[in-house]
């Protein structure tokens, strides 16, 4: 069986009315939910820009990937903004291959 490693989500204030998300771990069928309880609790405040820092997650399914766009979209109904700032090579490619690239605001490849 493989090891899997729990999700984790760090939420950092970086200016007013912007929060920093860092996702570590695994989002797949199992910790999908998590991430959108984890986020309900950013629309309590005055959020208005939310980052992502993906670059962390060892694992994402397409469980995973419904929850992020999911998440967009329970953004979008707050009237506030998701990015993207930082993500794996392998979410990158995942992302273009299912026109997400399109979706998602991405940082810039390097």
């Amino acid at each position: 069986m493989l090891d899997k490693t729990p999700l984790r989500a760090e939420f950092q204030s970086t200016v007013a009315g912007t929060t920093l998300l860092v996702l570590t771990g695994d989002l797949d069928y199992d910790t999908a939910a998590e991430l959108f309880t984890l986020a309900e609790e950013l629309f309590s405040e005055e959020l208005r820009h939310l980052e992502l820092d993906l670059s962390g997650l060892d694992f994402i399914d397409s469980s995973g990937v419904a929850a992020l766009i999911n998440l967009y979209n329970a953004t979008r109904d707050h009237d506030a903004t998701m990015r993207i700032i930082a993500l794996t090579s392998y979410l990158r490619h995942l992302f273009k291959v299912t026109a997400l690239d399109q979706v998602f605001d991405l940082p810039p490849a390097s």
